[in-house]
């Protein structure tokens, strides 16, 4: 599931502890409460290069990457659609 954190932030990832549960894919829009655990990691370009790689972009491509990209990660344990 991805969360729009709101104006000027990106999106977040949410998983889900041990795909222990899962949303529909129909709520989209909806506010949700959870419980769990948040995540940061910063994405070097090295990397970023290599999933572009691997996603078969072109190689102007891969090189206009030059930047790394902050992302956040949350591992809920528990959601609740509102």
């Amino acid at each position: 599931m991805k969360l729009d954190m709101g104006e000027g932030n990106a999106e977040m990832r949410v998983r889900f502890k041990d795909y222990g549960f899962f949303v529909p894919k129909d709520c989209a829009g909806r506010e949700v409460v959870m419980e769990g655990v948040l995540k940061y990691e910063l994405q070097s370009v090295e990397w970023l290069r290599h999933k572009a790689e691997d996603a078969g972009q072109t190689e102007d491509e891969i090189a206009s990457i030059t930047e790394p990209v902050e992302s956040y990660q949350f591992v809920a344990s528990g959601v609740i659609l509102q």
